[in-house]
């Protein structure tokens, strides 16, 4: 009888539009059900929001400055935030958008603190080459600052499925002397990465979840391996000590991206931490911010390693 009268509505043109949307709201419904737990449960992925709420003060407040098995190289950091203060005074870069120029610190997704420390990076190793995996506002300081400083010498390649943004920042000339691969990381030729060799950089900026056939676990478990030694490392939206802010949290992000880094990081003499912008922010700010004083507005979420 139901199927009868679902057949007649679909001949009533005031009848049909309405069915048609239902079936298609409980076809999402059950695409978005098909799940043996639902988010929270404690075999999902997903954190419950209750029981983070019920461990607020140990979750977020109680920062310890050492954690068992990684050697946070305090020191190296330190010693490398002396280097990197020299450049400062060069920073080309201003708070809002200017003729010339395709990087802004005012941008949705890479301000002040990790801009900052890029460009410094950048001046400080002179690579010849850069990798970078995820791509956008990142991408222009990149430009920008082979541009004004290296005569466009250092050869960039932009591995990014969704180049819209990129593009969108481009001049006149970057797409031809820049190569843009416009696919995701996981059918990228691993020998990609093997033309970067000491002093170069890999850039990544990933989707920051970990999961079945994702791009974080393609690149912890193809291509960093495979990485030359002397090769830097940079992962973004990383914050000490390798957790998520409790405001991302409660908005409903659940990256963890950071948990898995953190595992690798433990007991692992290959990769060493060079600089930490949230570390470094939260026990040396002193001298985080006194070498880079516009850090202020936004210390970022930068972490560099590289490959021993």
């Amino acid at each position: 009888m139901k199927r009868v009268a679902k057949n007649i509505a679909l001949h009533l043109p005031y009848l049909k539009q309405v069915i048609l949307e239902r079936d298609a709201l409980r076809a999402e419904k059950k695409r978005h059900t098909m799940w043996a737990h639902p988010p929270g449960h404690y075999y999902s992925p997903i954190p419950s929001i209750d029981e983070i709420r019920l461990r607020e003060h140990e979750i977020f407040d109680d920062i310890p400055k050492e954690i068992p098995g990684i050697n946070l190289n305090e020191a190296g950091q330190l010693a490398l935030l002396d280097e990197l203060r020299g450049f400062y005074a060069e920073l080309p870069f201003e708070c809002h958008k200017k003729a010339g120029m395709r990087y802004f610190f005012e941008n949705p997704s890479f301000g002040h603190g990790d801009g900052i420390v890029f460009y410094c990076m950048i001046r400080r190793l002179r690579p010849k080459r850069i990798i970078e995996v995820g791509c956008g506002y990142s991408s222009s300081a990149i430009l920008d600052t082979n541009e004004m400083f290296f005569d466009n010498s250092i050869s960039c390649t932009f591995i990014e499925p969704y180049p819209e943004l990129l593009r969108s920042l481009l001049k006149e000339g970057d797409a031809e002397r820049a190569g843009i691969i416009q696919k995701k990381i996981q059918d990228v030729d691993t020998a990609t990465f093997a033309s970067l060799r000491s002093g170069d950089i890999l850039f990544i900026d990933s989707t920051h979840v970990t999961k079945m056939d994702s791009d974080v676990n393609h690149i912890f478990f193809r291509i960093l391996p495979h990485l030359e030694s002397g090769v830097y490392i940079h992962f973004h939206d990383i914050f000490y000590p390798f957790d998520y802010p409790k405001e991302w949290i409660y908005r409903g992000i659940a990256w963890n991206e950071a948990y898995l880094l953190k595992a690798f990081l433990q007991f692992n003499d290959a990769f060493e931490i060079q600089f930490f912008n949230s570390f470094l922010s939260l026990f040396r700010k002193d001298e985080f911010m006194g070498a880079f004083p516009l850090a202020a507005k936004n210390t970022g979420g930068s972490i560099w390693l590289r490959k021993a």
